[in-house]
């Protein structure tokens, strides 16, 4: 064993905190969407809650539209699941890709508690407020959302730390119609073609700068 490792084994050695022992995870890649997958009606009645939407519009045409809604923005968004502790002081980290001009749906996520979102590359909307690389936002727990990608797309680091009511949804669908969700069904199909999801945590800032100045290689 090198010296330079039996000294940083020292340092970790004995510091283990409520939340857990010392652990890295080295230079991850982005997990790729795809953009062909079935999706299965089953696996978005597990996954979405739609009830209150349900009881404005009726079961049957409700699930249905969110399952033409999961369809058609397939390929548009990836996770990779970075750092994840268990228990309710744990902390969690993800890496979130979304397309060009994704327009995401309003929702939250009452089940796994506050969280902190960092802007990695790329921008987004997010009401009348342009969100570029550093920016950040927090969300108490529940707390409904929704955003719009930038021409790039964008990556975001989404952290979180306990909070979250356990019997909870994982995500409640906060759309208040089904022409809001017509709405989203139409943005995705538009801007499908220009989806593409970067290989590397960070690629979208190229992008972006070449929207931003150009393509400044090839000058």
């Amino acid at each position: 064993m090198s010296e330079r490792l039996k000294q940083a084994e020292v340092v970790t050695r004995g510091y283990v905190s409520e939340r857990g022992p010392f652990k890295m995870k080295v230079n991850p890649r982005v997990n790729k969407p795809n953009p062909d997958a079935k999706v299965k009606k089953e696996a978005i009645a597990a996954n979405f809650d739609y009830s209150a939407l349900a009881e404005k519009h009726g079961v049957e045409a409700t699930s249905e539209k969110v399952f033409e809604m999961a369809a058609a923005f397939q390929g548009g968004a990836a996770t990779t699941p970075l750092f994840a502790q268990r228990g309710p002081k744990g902390m969690n980290l993800v890496h979130v890709w979304f397309g060009a001009n994704f327009e995401l749906f309003r929702h939250s996520h009452p089940k796994y508690g506050d969280c902190l979102y960092y802007v990695v590359a790329g921008e987004i909307t997010m009401g009348n407020k342009r969100l570029g690389k550093g920016s950040t936002f927090f969300l108490p727990n529940g707390q409904p959302y929704k955003y719009t990608a930038g021409p790039a797309g964008v990556e975001l680091l989404e952290f979180r730390a306990g909070g979250g009511v356990k019997e909870a949804p994982g995500l409640c669908l906060d759309e208040l119609s089904l022409e809001a969700i017509d709405h989203l069904i139409d943005n995705y199909k538009t801007n499908k073609p220009l989806w593409q999801a970067p290989e590397h945590i960070g690629d979208v800032a190229f992008k972006q700068q070449e929207l931003d100045f150009g393509d400044v290689a090839g000058r």
